[in-house]
């Protein structure tokens, strides 16, 4: 793929994601050797620290709209990130129509356990999507008298489990590949 017609369909499928910003794929980011974690603080991303390593918590503050509004300031790793799609893409292994498809579909596995989570009694709070998965599956639920939310759970461990699945095999990175 020539590489301007790359950055367009790049650009048309990152803005139709996402989920590499929005706690979907990642619950941190760490910043790199370089980053001033106070200057990425005043752009409005949430920088922490723990054990002298600093991060930026997922999902990005600085995400609008699937869109970044901080993109010509953002992390390093989040400027060398591109996602298993966009490198099959970039290789010509795929279509962007298929990759936009694997997106929609990805993105509506999300939206399904978005959903369950909230039928699990736990509100939209700004955590990553994992965190609250795992804060509903350790709250107990007592079968005898909770029936409907033990087959609530029951789905959305399903559902977790396909998201999980197709997230590692379609979109992150394999380990020490970046």
């Amino acid at each position: 793929m020539i590489p301007e017609e790359f950055s367009s369909a790049a650009t048309r499928l990152c803005t139709a994601c996402g989920m590499c910003c929005d706690g979907t794929m990642f619950q941190i980011v760490r910043m790199q050797p370089g980053e001033v974690p106070a200057e990425l603080g005043k752009l409005g991303l949430k920088i922490r620290c723990r054990g002298g390593e600093y991060y930026m918590e997922q999902p990005c503050s600085a995400l609008r709209e699937k869109r970044c509004t901080v993109y010509e300031q953002r992390p390093v790793r989040c400027r060398l990130f591109n996602c298993q799609q966009l490198g099959r893409l970039e290789r010509g292994e795929t279509t962007e129509a298929e990759t936009m498809k694997m997106i929609f579909e990805t993105r509506a596995l999300v939206e399904r356990v978005r959903g369950l989570i909230e039928q699990s009694g736990l509100r939209e709070d700004g955590q990553a999507l994992v965190e609250r998965y795992e804060r509903v599956a350790s709250t107990p639920v007592n079968q005898a008298l909770e029936p409907e939310l033990v087959a609530v759970r029951e789905e959305l461990d399903e559902v977790m489990r396909k998201l999980k699945l197709r997230l590692n095999r379609e979109f992150r990175l394999p380990p020490n590949s970046h």
